[in-house]
């Protein structure tokens, strides 16, 4: 509300208790009756008027010097405002050989708009790979579910030239879906297994005709997001870390749907000759959870080669 309302507030307050004064005291009503007002006792109460109404409006703004004061150095953060977020995906490489690393912190532009083009910046470290995802199928096994990768080779060459030890997933799509898959990937996930495919997409025989598979534990998923060199936002020093947890949560919770799946060199104990021969590989994630039967997630639902990406950067300030 604006002071004028505060100032009439009080002058009318006032007023009305002069009048009840002078009810009582007959003396002084020459002063504060209706009838005669003095000029003098008039300006007296137009002054307390005009201080009173200032201090409620204080008062009703909860004494912003106060608060502020105590945000800025409690809480800085919460006292700037947000820039933008997105998420930026990166085509696989269309050459043969180890992964391309995208450092954080690697300014990008995004398109053109009405000849305007804004800054970002990535936030995670990203490996880029000459591999592509080319199918996702999901099937229901018992009481839980089986989630199968495929991923070939994006130009000419095998996977013993990629060098594959991890691999990061963004889970995207719908957000139950997705956030349904970051809980059954880090919590129900009984193991995992690791299907080399020959050049025509299907899996090496063994002795005794059985598909060729590596096995391995569930805990070689792992959460992304949480690390200090994988924050949105730059956070101050004396500030709790959950905090920031909490903002980026609330402020963009795609950047926490990512899962990194370790110990992937594991294909690399296959015999050389076998590596040469390989030109995909199907990764089948064993979800033991009745819940995750209701699912049906899709290649929408799973991407590869993404950072989340932020409209901050440093900029000289031009007085105008």
């Amino acid at each position: 509300m604006s002071f004028n309302h505060y100032y009439q507030s009080e002058l009318t307050a006032l007023r009305q208790l002069g009048r009840r004064f002078a009810e009582r005291s007959p003396a002084l009503a020459p002063f504060l009756g209706e009838a005669g007002r003095d000029p003098d006792v008039e300006r007296l109460l137009e002054g307390f008027a005009f201080l009173t109404g200032r201090l409620r409006q204080k008062l009703d703004d909860e004494l912003p010097e106060l608060s502020h004061s105590l945000m800025h150095l409690l809480w800085p953060n919460y006292m700037r405002p947000l820039p933008a977020f997105s998420i930026l995906q990166f085509d696989p490489l269309e050459q043969a050989g180890p992964a391309l690393r995208v450092a954080r912190d690697t300014p990008v532009q995004s398109k053109p708009i009405d000849g305007v083009s804004c800054g970002f910046r990535t936030c995670y470290p990203t490996d880029v790979l000459p591999l592509n995802l080319t199918a996702l199928n999901y099937s229901v096994t018992g009481d839980g579910a089986l989630l199968s990768l495929r991923l070939e080779m994006s130009c000419d060459g095998h996977l013993g030239e990629v060098n594959l030890s991890r691999l990061r997933l963004h889970l995207a799509g719908e957000r139950y879906i997705s956030q349904m898959l970051y809980l059954s990937l880090l919590r129900n996930l009984e193991g995992i297994e690791l299907v080399p495919l020959d050049i025509d997409g299907k899996p090496f025989a063994e002795e005794g005709g059985t598909a060729m598979s590596l096995r391995m534990s569930g805990n070689r998923v792992q959460p992304v997001g949480f690390a200090e060199e994988e924050a949105l936002i730059p956070y101050p020093l004396n500030t709790f870390r959950g905090y920031r947890y909490l903002q980026e949560y609330f402020a963009f919770q795609d950047k926490f749907l990512f899962v990194d799946v370790d110990g992937l060199e594991l294909l690399t104990s296959l015999p050389e000759d076998t590596l040469k021969q390989i030109n995909g590989l199907e990764i089948r994630f064993d979800i033991r959870k009745s819940g995750i039967q209701r699912l049906r997630p899709t290649l929408e639902n799973v991407k590869l080669y993404c950072t989340p990406i932020v409209n901050l950067f440093k900029h000289d300030a031009l007085p105008t």
